[in-house]
């Protein structure tokens, strides 16, 4: 099933987008970088905070063409903390970000704070 996912925020600065779903997802597309406010060429976004609001089991986030860079589970938070400096794209890919969830995993709500890092005009 698709991933439902609402844009709370998109400025010059950052995006905030909800994210749900129900579960057995692979590489799923969770934030189109081309589609934000402001957005050039080749846009790169960098994973600055999420929070899983509901939900159980495994959900790995990665970058197009990029292996799995960061992995939550339960109920929980990452970033925003010392010790937990933004996720960020190494390749040349599209900037986009995927999300693949554990077939164990029944739903969940993330909400997930993206920073604009190139691409972008002000």
């Amino acid at each position: 099933m698709t991933i439902s996912t609402t844009t709370l925020v998109d400025d010059s600065f950052k995006t905030i987008i909800k994210a749900s779903g129900v579960g057995n997802e692979t590489e799923q597309l969770l934030l189109d970088a081309s589609e934000l406010l402001n957005a050039t060429s080749e846009p790169k976004v960098s994973i600055a905070n999420v929070y899983e609001v509901e939900g159980s089991g495994k959900i790995n986030f990665n970058f197009d063409s990029e292996e799995s860079i960061l992995e939550i589970s339960g109920n929980g938070n990452y970033g925003l903390k010392p010790g937990e400096p933004k996720k960020k794209s190494v390749s040349t890919g599209s900037g986009d970000i995927l999300l693949t969830s554990d077939d164990n995993v029944t739903s969940y709500n993330l909400v997930i704070e993206c920073h604009k890092e190139t691409g972008f005009t002000n």
